[in-house]
């Protein structure tokens, strides 16, 4: 879906409040820093509405250095936040909610929406340290305990310098993690009190959007809506891996080995039926005629040896048929189980809670049959 930034195209703030000229517009003609920031402004919302994120930033923060309106630093703030310069983001969106006099609630509303997307992309620092201690993160100096507010950061590891009021000095390494929130402590002092800090608010990325605006109009006051964006979606669907991968392991392992036996017996009784062969022209080479009885009778003794070994080679072609066939079975049998189970089990994904059990492979040995038996409720 395509995204644009507040419908505003032209800023009623750009003319001078109090003008007693007829036409807003014309009084704004005279000054050349509003007709500037008015051009600016709509370059950006021109690059905002084609996806150009960085590109609109940059207008905006050109239009909003030219005319501090609280529309051109909604904008600004959401642009921020579309080319991921997310603190830079979360500053702007407080600092129109702090300074923003006249806002509608719906500006209100898309603002505060904004500054949780970008509070959920961040990091928090919370702060032990004594009353007066100066802090510096990264180099940048964040204030002077007690803050009233844990220090917002880019995900990853960060430094954090203190000063105590009596010259001292300490240094905490902390690795703050998305959404999360890590502590650092001054240490050299004697009673740290925890700074008073309110909750940060319960957001999720994206999970309200704000309005799509419509285009934005030829000549009309400020008007702000706040683009909206698609919810993520994190179903997962019938063909995703399961949350428990073992049974699909030993299923793998079953169907190999299965295929590895079918092909091992495969070549036995490939080698068994050669033998049998070869014995069977031996006994046709020697004269015999039949095995049971061995005949003739002047080659008894020698025809009974050879039949005893084509028997022999017989019995072992049919063990090693028998084998394979079981082999080739087993592993059809699992390789169902695995694709069943891989279709069917929890994806690790919120569920209704139900009985259902895993499938199930049971071996089956009887007097004629042999394999395994599936089982299970889905």
């Amino acid at each position: 879906m395509r995204t644009r930034p507040l419908a505003v195209a032209l800023l009623l703030a750009f003319a001078p409040i109090a003008s007693a000229s007829p036409s807003w517009a014309q009084a704004a003609a005279e000054d050349p820093t509003t007709d500037m920031a008015r051009a600016r402004f709509k370059e950006g919302v021109g690059f905002y509405d084609k996806g150009q994120f960085e590109q609109a930033r940059a207008a905006f923060l050109q239009a909003y250095a030219l005319k501090k309106h609280p529309a051109v630093l909604l904008n600004l703030a959401w642009s921020s936040l579309k080319s991921a310069h997310t603190l830079e983001a979360q500053r702007y969106f407080k600092q129109f909610l702090t300074e923003g006099k006249d806002i509608t609630d719906k500006q209100r509303a898309d603002a505060n929406d904004g500054l949780n997307q970008a509070n959920a992309k961040l990091g928090r620092i919370d702060v032990v340290a004594a009353a007066g201690t100066e802090i510096t993160v990264d180099g940048d100096k964040a204030g002077t305990a007690p803050l009233t507010d844990p220090i917002m950061v880019e995900p990853g590891a960060h430094t954090v310098k203190f000063k105590g009021t009596d010259g001292t000095t300490d240094t905490d390494s902390v690795t703050v993690l998305a959404g999360e929130k890590a502590v650092a402590r001054f240490a050299k002092t004697a009673s740290p009190a925890p700074a008073a800090v309110p909750p940060a608010a319960s957001a999720t990325p994206d999970s309200t959007p704000p309005s799509e605006p419509a285009a934005p109009p030829a000549e009309t006051p400020p008007n702000p809506e706040t683009p909206k964006e698609p919810p993520s979606s994190s179903h997962k669907g019938l063909l995703s891996p399961p949350s428990n991968v073992a049974p699909v392991v030993i299923g793998g392992i079953l169907v190999l080995a299965g295929v590895g036996v079918a092909i091992a017996m495969g070549a036995a009784k490939s080698s068994a039926q050669t033998k049998a062969n070869d014995t069977a022209n031996q006994i046709k080479g020697i004269g015999g005629t039949s095995c049971n009885p061995p005949s003739p009778a002047n080659l008894v003794s020698t025809i009974s040896g050879a039949c005893d070994r084509f028997v022999s080679d017989n019995n072992d072609v049919n063990t090693d048929a028998t084998i394979g066939n079981i082999a080739v079975g087993v592993g059809v049998v699992a390789g169902a189980a695995t694709v069943v189970y891989w279709l069917l089990a929890d994806k690790g994904e919120d569920a209704p809670s139900t009985s259902a059990t895993l499938p199930s492979l049971t071996p089956m040995i009887g007097p004629s049959t042999g394999g395994f038996s599936l089982s299970g409720r889905f």
